[in-house]
């Protein structure tokens, strides 16, 4: 009987432990943090690779890589990005938006409005801006270029982003699931033929990578979408009207935000202006 007890006792305490979790998690997510923020925190614990000298900003320039995360993510889901651009001498503005709670347009004056104050407030020669979203944050950095008051990068990676919107978008917004999770506003922009791509102004004349996720065949990682893709986006998709460069890598939608092999391709083009062979 004394070991039942304790058992129960055990078991009680595991459970108020976890009841006062997820509390806290949800008082912290009404109070605007964005839901995924523990677990892309986790995700990218993982330590980044050595710097590459090589591929390291030139002593006597200044560097600023301004990243965008996807829907339903977190600037924490950029977090192993973001280091790796720090050992190797870039400034990085990584911002959390609250994708789901308003329009492409509207995050994308946000961030207007995020690197207008960073700009303002850090002490410096001018620097060299770049920009690096993943998902729809690349689609947030294009509507930010389409803006009139939008600096001229020095050249853009997109990671996994549909340049075109995507299908698997159009397929489930009519799902109860998908409108509680990602909303009603952006999440609904990324169906194909959305009055939002036809907005877009071409991209300026600077190197414009795109690094996309695929298995490299004709059948994908999603049986829902035609061809080859990561699971959430077709290649096709991803592919740019204005890239200058474009990468394939077998990487699955999420997995593809935080690779190695992103990582040192994003370097590898912010240094050379095209992707690494």
């Amino acid at each position: 009987m004394p070991r039942i007890l304790r058992s129960l006792s055990r078991g009680r305490r595991w459970f108020r432990l976890l009841a006062a979790a997820l509390l806290a998690w949800g008082g912290a997510i009404a109070g605007g943090m964005n839901p995924s923020v523990p677990t892309d925190a986790v995700l990218n614990l993982v330590p980044v690779a050595a710097r590459d000298p090589a591929l390291a900003v030139p002593a006597g320039q200044r560097s600023l890589v301004v990243l965008q995360h996807g829907m339903w993510r977190s600037a924490w889901a950029l977090w192993r990005l973001e280091r790796a651009l720090r050992a190797h001498g870039h400034e990085v503005l990584n911002v959390s938006y609250p994708s789901t709670r308003a329009k492409i347009e509207d995050h994308a004056a946000a961030l207007a409005r995020a690197l207008a104050d960073h700009l303002a407030t850090t002490p410096g020669p001018a620097p060299r801006i770049h920009f690096v979203g993943h998902s729809m944050g690349g689609l947030v950095i294009r509507a930010y270029l389409s803006r009139d008051d939008a600096v001229r990068p020095a050249s853009c990676v997109f990671v996994a982003t549909p340049h075109r919107g995507a299908i698997l978008a159009g397929l489930r917004r009519g799902d109860l699931l998908f409108r509680m999770l990602l909303g009603d506003r952006a999440a609904l922009q990324l169906v194909p033929g959305d009055a939002f791509y036809t907005a877009l102004r071409p991209l300026p004349d600077v190197p414009i990578g795109t690094i996309i996720g695929g298995k490299g065949d004709e059948h994908g990682c999603s049986a829902a979408i035609p061809g080859d893709d990561d699971g959430t986006v077709a290649v096709r998709e991803a592919h740019c009207a204005d890239e200058t460069d474009s990468v394939l890598l077998p990487l699955g939608h999420t997995r593809i935000g935080m690779a190695d092999a992103m990582i040192a391709q994003v370097l590898h083009f912010l240094r050379r202006g095209c992707f690494a062979r």
